[in-house]
Formats: C-alpha cells, sequence, structure tokens
C-alpha cells in the first residue's frame, strides 16, 4: 500500500533505506535494489526515471519461476500505484490513471487520503475506479450483514475445547526464556493480555506472502526468525502469541477467520483471550496490533465485534493498530472492510497447546469451524495410509458451543474457594497497619514468598507509596474475579481508600492466608464498573 512508503519517504529517505535493510530477508536483493531506486523516483517526482528502473525489474522478474513471481506480485501492484503518483504530480493524466487501474489498489482509505492523486478526481475514469473501491467495501460488509443468524437450537455435540496447563514444560520454558513476567507488567490481566501482544507484535515482522517455520511453536518460530532475519505470516503471529497467553496462564486461542467466498484464499488469524475480569473473551491481533472496544473502551470479543458490525453499533480501534510499526491501521480498513470480509467463518482448534500445528506421525490435529445458517457439512477427516486419522474438521452453526468459555471459568461464576471474605479482609486489616506504620519487613513476610518479595517489596517502594497516596483511611472487600476452583485461588478486589485517593487493590491468598497475587493499584472495565458503585 503506498501510504506506507509515501510516510517514510517524508520522514527520511535514509531512515527508510536503514530499516529496509533490517528486513532484507523478506525479499530477494533485486526487490531491495529497485524499491530503493523507485523510491529515490517518486521523491523527486522523476516518472520517467522511475519506469526505466520498473522496466528494468520486470525484465528481470519474468524471467523467474512461477512461483517466485506469485510469491512477489504484491510488490508490482504497490509499484504500480506508486508510479501512479508520480505520473499524477508530474501532471501526466493519463500515464497516471493507467498505472493506478493496473496497481488493482482498491483501498478506499488510501485513495481517499492520497493527495497526490488530486489532480485524478475528477476525471471519468478515476471516478469509476474510486466508485469501485467504494463497492467492493460496501460488498463485504453488506455480505457480513446478511448473512443468516446462527442456530441456537443446534443439539449436536462438538469435541471440548481444552488449554494446556502453564506448568507444561514446553510453556515453562517459553515463560523462563523470554522472562513472560516481566513482559507481562504487574497490572491487571487486561493490561497483562495487552502488553504481550504488543510484545509479540514488535518481536517478529510480518510478512503475509510467506509462509512459516515447520516446526510450529513459538520457540523454533522466535529463533528461526532471529536466526535468518526471517518473518512469520498472520498465523504464525497468532499462534505464537497463544503459546504465550498459556505460558502465562491464560486461557486462550488462535483464530481463523474467513470469507464467504471460498475462491477467495485471503484470510486472517487472531488469537481470544480469556479476561477473567471482564469474564469474556477478548479480540487481540499481533500482526497489527489491534484491539476493539465499545464506546464506553471495554474490550470486545471476536463475536461481540462481528454482531456490532452487523448491526452497525459503534467501534472504536485502539490507536496504535499497525503494521510492522510503519502503516498505520484505520478502523474502516481495517473492520470495516477487511475484517468485516473475514468473519464470516471462524474456525479454532479444539486444543490449544504448544506444536499443535506441526505435522508429527500418529498426531491428529482437530479443528471446529463456525458457520452461520443452520446447514453444514459433516465432519470431514483425513486419514494416513495406514487408515490413522491425521486431521478432522468438524463444523457447527452454535455460536454459544463455539464460544464457550474455560471451564475454569464457568465453574468461577458461582465457584468459592476455601478463603472466606472475612479471611481477605483479616489481611487487608494487617496490611494496613503495616503500611501506614511502614513496616516494610512485616509486608514482605505477608507473602507466600517473603525470599522474592523483598527483592522488590522495598522499603523505598513503601516510602513512595506512602509518599504518592497518602496514609490508608479504610478498605471495603468488593469482589472475588479470577476464581480458579481448581487451585483454590481467586483475587479479592479491595476498595481502598487513602488521604489522597481512592483506587482498587488486588490480592490472591493461599491455604495458609499468605499473599500470592499483590495489586496495590489494579483497575479494569470490570473492576471499575464495580468501583463505581461504591462512589
Amino acid at each position: 500500500m503506498k501510504k506506507i512508503i509515501i510516510a517514510i519517504v517524508f520522514l527520511v529517505l535514509g531512515t527508510f533505506i536503514k530499516s529496509f535493510a533490517q528486513a532484507s530477508g523478506q525479499m530477494s536483493d533485486h526487490i531491495q535494489k529497485a524499491k530503493i531506486l523507485m523510491l529515490k523516483d517518486y521523491a523527486a517526482k522523476n516518472a520517467t526515471g522511475f519506469r526505466k528502473h520498473l522496466d528494468e525489474f520486470l525484465a528481470w522478474y519474468n524471467k523467474q519461476a512461477d512461483k517466485e513471481k506469485e510469491t512477489h506480485k504484491w510488490f508490482i501492484e504497490e509499484q504500480y500505484y506508486l508510479l501512479a503518483d508520480t505520473y499524477a504530480l508530474a501532471g501526466d493524466k493519463k500515464n497516471a490513471l493507467d498505472y493506478l487501474e493496473k496497481s488493482e489498489n482498491y483501498d478506499i482509505d488510501d485513495l481517499n487520503n492520497d493527495h497526490d492523486l488530486d489532480c485524478l478526481r475528477k476525471e471519468p475514469r478515476y471516478v469509476k475506479f474510486e466508485n469501485d473501491a467504494k463497492k467492493m467495501r460496501s460488498s463485504a460488509l453488506t455480505t457480513l450483514q446478511k448473512s443468516p443468524k446462527y442456530n441456537i437450537d443446534e443439539k449436536d455435540k462438538l469435541p471440548e475445547f481444552t488449554y494446556q496447563q502453564a506448568d507444561n514444560q514446553n510453556l515453562v520454558a517459553l515463560k523462563t526464556t523470554y522472562n513472560l513476567d516481566s513482559i507481562a507488567g504487574k497490572g491487571d490481566d487486561v493490561s497483562k493480555i495487552i502488553n504481550l501482544m504488543e510484545w509479540v507484535h514488535y518481536l517478529v515482522p510480518h510478512d503475509g506472502s510467506k509462509g512459516n517455520p515447520e516446526q510450529k511453536n513459538a520457540q523454533s518460530f522466535i529463533a528461526e526468525c532471529k536466526r535468518n532475519n526471517k518473518t512469520l505470516n498472520c498465523r504464525g503471529l497468532g499462534i505464537l502469541l497463544n503459546e504465550v497467553y498459556l505460558a502465562e496462564g491464560f486461557k486462550s486461542r488462535f483464530v481463523t477467520c474467513l470469507p464467504k467466498d471460498t475462491a477467495d484464499n485471503d484470510c486472517h488469524v487472531i488469537t481470544m483471550v480469556w479476561a477473567a475480569s471482564l469474564k469474556k473473551w477478548v479480540w487481540m491481533d499481533p500482526t497489527f496490533m489491534a484491539y476493539v472496544m465499545d464506546e464506553t473502551g471495554e474490550l470486545l470479543s471476536i463475536e461481540e465485534v462481528r454482531d456490532r458490525l452487523i448491526n452497525d453499533k459503534p467501534l472504536i480501534l485502539n490507536p496504535d493498530a499497525n503494521r510492522n510499526h510503519a502503516a498505520s491501521q484505520s478502523k474502516n480498513d481495517y473492520l470495516g472492510w477487511y475484517m468485516a470480509k473475514n468473519l464470516y467463518k471462524l474456525q479454532c482448534p479444539v486444543s490449544s497447546e504448544y506444536n499443535y500445528e506441526t505435522k508429527e506421525a500418529g498426531k491428529t490435529r482437530t479443528y471446529v469451524e463456525l458457520l452461520p445458517g443452520s446447514d453444514k457439512p459433516a465432519p470431514q477427516i483425513t486419514k494416513d495410509d495406514k487408515g490413522n486419522p491425521t486431521f478432522a474438521e468438524y463444523y457447527t452453526n452454535s455460536a454459544k458451543a463455539f464460544w464457550a468459555p474455560p471451564m475454569a471459568a464457568t465453574a468461577a461464576a458461582n465457584a468459592k474457594t476455601s478463603r472466606t471474605t472475612a479471611d481477605y479482609e483479616e489481611v487487608m486489616g494487617n496490611f494496613k497497619k503495616f503500611y501506614n506504620n511502614q513496616q516494610t519487613d512485616s509486608i514482605v513476610n505477608m507473602f507466600e514468598s517473603p525470599e522474592q518479595t523483598k527483592d522488590w517489596f522495598t522499603k523505598d517502594m513503601l516510602d513512595g507509596l506512602v509518599k504518592d497516596y497518602g496514609k490508608m483511611v479504610s478498605y471495603k472487600y468488593l469482589t472475588l474475579t479470577e476464581v480458579y476452583p481448581d487451585e483454590d485461588y481467586g483475587v479479592a478486589i479491595f476498595k481502598i481508600e487513602y488521604d489522597r485517593s481512592i483506587v482498587t487493590m488486588g490480592i490472591s491468598l493461599n491455604k495458609n492466608n499468605k499473599m500470592g497475587t499483590f495489586r496495590f493499584s489494579t483497575s479494569s472495565p470490570y473492576i471499575d464498573k464495580q468501583l463505581a458503585k461504591e462512589l
């Protein structure tokens, strides 16, 4: 897309060349050299020089194998579009229109925001091209909006979705190698979810035209991409983020978002993760560093985004959403066209676990696909030459079954840990006393791991908290969230009134009433609503 290129050219051409060199593994030396030459021609408004360098590249390109040409077809279309801009800036409307049409760049946001094309706006050929772009966007959203409703009465039994525990040795190794606790941070679950997604986004560049390494797991992806300066496509990034979430104890799945048109090979993969504080799945897209909110700022699930697109309800895209740190994403382009097209059908693996997609002897990979309406194909089973199943796909029209919350979360709705409200209140009373007396050692000894706690809960930290917040005046138990009955674990949220502020604080207790989780100040849309009731 031209908006990616122009933003970089006008920053500093030298900066682009430096960043471009870092991504040299994404394309051949011929492409790299040709692109830099054509960018210089564009910056100089030299259409003749641009056309010369493009023709020279095409002479080389047309001699390549069909597979190689198909892989880099996007580059040709991108240069056609940039050449159209160059001709437009030079006042050559005919050639500008010729190459605009050849580019087939029907992104209406690109066209509307591209002032290089202003001289073409009233030309009949441009008007037609723009109208075609509008129709394409409208068609994608209209197709979704006209999709039949899901079948709430479906009774077919599906395989149960499962989630690998964080104590799996591969996930423990992933967590330890990359210090994921530090990346997630000490905030609430929503902030951790976003921090981890952003880390994955910046860790490995995206290239949708390339495949992924054969060993499809987080450790292999990261090592291979760093070692050989490689990229991942959206599926690879979705798998990587999913395994990072699992390693941090979150329940998550990567989701393949598919269009209605079976001839359309373009789809997108994102990740859904269970936010216990919100009691729902939330949308996380590491390719575009994107998440979606409603008008109140609450994170939305894939199901909610789809429903809001269909019913024309407000959607807010995080303002820093981008592709490869250069191209910002507009809400209209990302949600109104691209994801609207790709939210018609949805597919998930049944087992969310490390290395699930790597093909191995004796391994069966099973998926479930959610289809709108009441019709669906029979399950598809693929077997090897010995008759052993290697791949299975089930279909459902039941959104309720597909979006079922993880079992621990379902049980948490009514479950209670063996800790009582009085237990939490007693611990908070002790914390208030020690905090107000600035007794650092006494607070450290309230934790289940004092030796580790003293490394971060220091006297300087406590002094700083008292200075910023003042003395603790009162506390009130609000709710228990993130309950995991199998682990006898829950985070109690308290309203805390200090001399200078009112915040929410979260703690968890082990069987000996020692603190594990400690969030001096925590917030999320769900927690904020609980606090609002008390103010």
